[in-house]
């Protein structure tokens, strides 16, 4: 049986809210395939009013692929090790123009975020696409990017996973992580659709440039990419859950809510490696 969702896009260019839809474990396959199917035309999707424990969000997450554990640095919820527990009285924080983990070789796939309590004011969180940001370019700026990789580095992120504090109210400790090179037009193994695969937080360098050049080039690709008309900004409520897709994303957590609380839960796909042009 096919599935009609009831969508609201977000933006006119990408993100979309999924109405009427109470996310549990074990829903019928054609809704699953559904939604799946809305996440890769809409990028990012948006589920209101969820109550999902860590349990719970790790089994839905299931149902889309295979979970990767929580984190390679920062420690998992206790139970739960595929879940990792966004608190920001524990420091924890997104405040970084990204895509997650793209210093591995096989980043997520996706991820799935839960709100558990949410600031009355601010902590909002901003996606960009980057494909959109990959067809904003000159065609022959394209070409020459689709012929480069790029090296991802954990090292790139310098002192940023280690200013959360973890339970014990010790400090998460970065450990040792080989870089990865990525193509930095990457082609997406759904949809064949390209998109510029770099991030401020992780991506060291284009190789094969001089580093003058490869930071020109980013820093370009930057701009193009968080255009204002160009952003998608969500206003979480308790009980929201976002799911992205980590592929052709980049996304920033605003840090503006001074000392309100803000709970979330994510759990993350398992991704391939990524493919480039040629």
């Amino acid at each position: 049986m096919v599935v009609t969702l009831s969508i609201t896009p977000v933006t006119p260019g990408f993100g979309a809210v999924v109405n009427d839809i109470k996310l549990r474990p074990d829903l019928e396959a054609d809704t699953i395939t559904a939604l799946r199917q809305a996440l890769l035309d809409n990028k990012v999707i948006f589920l209101r009013d969820q109550s999902l424990d860590p349990a719970a969000l790790t089994a839905l997450a299931t149902r889309f692929g295979e979970p990767t554990p929580a984190h390679p640095v920062e420690p998992a919820v206790e139970g739960h090790p595929e879940v990792l527990s966004l608190d920001s009285d524990e420091g924890a924080r997104a405040d970084v123009w990204h895509s997650d983990l793209t210093f591995q070789e096989r980043p997520p796939l996706g991820a799935m975020l839960h709100a558990e309590v949410v600031p009355d004011v601010g902590g909002d969180t901003i996606w960009v696409d980057m494909c959109r940001a990959h067809d904003a370019l000159s065609p022959a700026l394209r070409c020459l990017l689709e012929t480069l990789s790029a090296t991802h580095s954990p090292t790139k992120a310098g002192g940023y996973f280690a200013a959360r504090e973890v339970g014990d109210g010790g400090k998460a400790e970065a450990t040792a992580f080989a870089a990865a090179q990525h193509p930095v037009v990457r082609v997406h193994p759904e949809t064949g659709k390209r998109s510029l695969f770099v991030n401020p937080l992780f991506t060291d360098k284009i190789d094969g440039l001089r580093r003058s050049e490869s930071d020109a080039i980013l820093q370009l690709i930057q701009e193009t990419a968080t255009r204002p008309e160009a952003m998608m900004r969500w206003r979480w409520r308790t009980g929201d859950l976002a799911f992205w897709d980590n592929r052709c994303t980049m996304h920033y957590a605003l840090r503006d809510f001074g000392t309100a609380p803000r709970r979330m839960i994510r759990v993350a796909l398992e991704g391939d490696r990524p493919a480039g042009v040629g």
